[in-house]
């Protein structure tokens, strides 16, 4: 990212799309946090599986299926949207799931969310992909808007609280906490709560072990998750003086909270 100008929302989702375009199959194949999620999600709607109403299913930020592959199997006869913001997620997605003829795939952005006469959608699925959103109360909200009545909006998304160690290290050492702002759990299901719909959520914390900080940060760089969408990158030196004070400060290897949502 250019730090020389101020960079426009519409360029900071390029360089996302882009990114996890060029990450797909290395993502589908290493991304374990995120299909760990995943995994969790579709568990948590099993008990709703011949509850909601009919009409079709629309997944939002699918990746590269970890979602999908769970929303196929409760609901083979279903149509069902995959939708991403990368051309090379939902390409990789659509290879992934070819045999299934209940999918349509589109290159789509969630924050324009299609305009119906009436709610349209029995069900709306986002895994871990809202915190990529600009704002992402609102989207989910107008998202619920057209989930019909009686159907569910399920999500999943990393909250604020995330990546504490990370914070208090760059603290220690003055430099900027680089980590993109993520999701207030509060502020979401405030505004969520406006409309007839009752807004549930459960909160846990999932730690990841690295054998060094920098492993950590290779981790994100491999899965196309680098972007950021407000402030600079540290500088090589930085990150230098921060990889080795988080590991210096580490007995054995280092711990990385993601507060889940």
């Amino acid at each position: 990212m250019d730090d020389q100008h101020s960079v426009t929302d519409s360029e900071v989702k390029q360089q996302i799309a882009e990114s996890f375009s060029n990450a797909a199959s290395y993502y589908d194949e290493h991304a374990s946090l995120q299909k760990e999620v995943a995994d969790r999600l579709i568990a948590s709607l099993q008990p709703w599986r011949d509850i909601i109403p009919s009409g079709p299913i629309t997944e939002l930020g699918a990746g590269t299926g970890f979602v999908t592959k769970g929303l196929i199997d409760l609901y083979p006869n279903r149509e069902i949207e995959i939708r991403d913001l990368s051309k090379g997620m939902v390409k990789f997605c659509r290879k992934k799931f070819s045999d299934h003829d209940n999918l349509t795939f589109k290159v789509s952005d969630a924050e324009r969310v299609p305009e119906f006469d009436e709610p349209h959608y029995a069900l709306t699925v986002s895994g871990f992909a809202a915190h990529w959103f600009n704002h992402p109360a609102q989207t989910l909200a107008e998202w619920l808007e057209i989930t019909k009545p009686g159907g569910l909006l399920l999500a999943s998304f990393p909250g604020n609280e995330s990546f504490p160690n990370w914070r208090r290290y760059c603290q220690e050492l003055g430099l900027p906490f680089t980590a993109n702002e993520l999701p207030d759990v509060e502020e979401m299901v405030i505004k969520m709560s406006v409309g007839p719909a009752q807004v549930d959520y459960y909160e846990d914390t999932i730690t990841r072990k690295y054998e060094s900080a920098k492993d950590f940060f290779d981790e994100l760089k491999h899965l196309g998750m680098d972007t950021l969408k407000q402030g600079r990158h540290l500088t090589s030196k930085e990150m230098s003086l921060l990889v080795e004070h988080w590991d210096s400060s580490t007995e054995g290897e280092v711990s990385v909270d993601y507060h889940l949502i």
